[in-house]
């Protein structure tokens, strides 16, 4: 009797596991997380950054992720961690993103060798990894993070389309671009704040 109920026992609390995963992010909150992973992916897609970075005469390759990565990719990985405020946020948002901006468009158009997608979706990962870590931190060390992980993103992209391409980031232009980065992924995380926060406030005082 005492083993069979143990039994049951256990098979309810591994069905309660099992439901608690499933349900761990509400259906408001995987939405808005699935959202912003969209409108990062639509933005980095169809925004004519390298017309832009060509116009200003940056060289690339990915001059657009260092001066603009901060509001494509860490502003909305940003805010679903500050909205959202759940464990695994950052990088669930990251994996959209990535998943979605392959969905539409090899990374950074690289076709060969077939599997260089999984550059972006490692550099993006990085990403999300040092925005979650950070996220829930203080916020100067939040707005850090964000600087952090446009700065990871930015240098795998570099390396792997250095490997894999042979175009290489002219040295002189290097540092600059990284601390660009760094600047756009912390500007990022602070507007991603500065929203939520207001965000808040009007639904405190409503």
């Amino acid at each position: 009797m005492n083993e069979r109920g143990g039994g049951a026992g256990a098979d309810w609390k591994t069905g309660g596991e099992e439901m608690k995963l499933k349900s761990y992010f509400g259906v408001y909150e995987f939405s808005f997380i699935l959202l912003s992973a969209l409108a990062s992916a639509i933005l980095n897609t169809y925004l004519p950054i390298k017309a832009v970075t060509q116009l200003l005469g940056i060289p690339g390759p990915a001059a657009g992720m260092a001066l603009l990565g901060g509001f494509i990719f860490v502003f909305w990985v940003a805010l679903a961690c500050d909205i959202v405020k759940k464990r695994y946020t950052g990088i669930v948002t990251s994996l959209l993103i990535a998943s979605f901006c392959l969905l539409i468009y090899p990374w950074y158009g690289v076709i060969s060798p077939p599997w260089f997608g999984v550059y972006g979706i490692i550099a993006l990962l990085s990403m999300g990894i040092l925005v979650e870590l950070t996220a829930y931190k203080s916020r100067l060390l939040a707005i850090t993070g964000g600087g952090l992980g446009n700065l990871s993103c930015l240098v795998i992209t570099w390396t792997a389309i250095g490997v894999h391409v042979g175009v290489w980031i002219p040295s002189i232009f290097a540092p600059i671009l990284m601390l660009a980065a760094f600047i756009s992924g912390c500007v990022g995380s602070l507007i991603a704040y500065y929203i939520t926060d207001k965000i808040k406030k009007e639904s405190f005082t409503s």
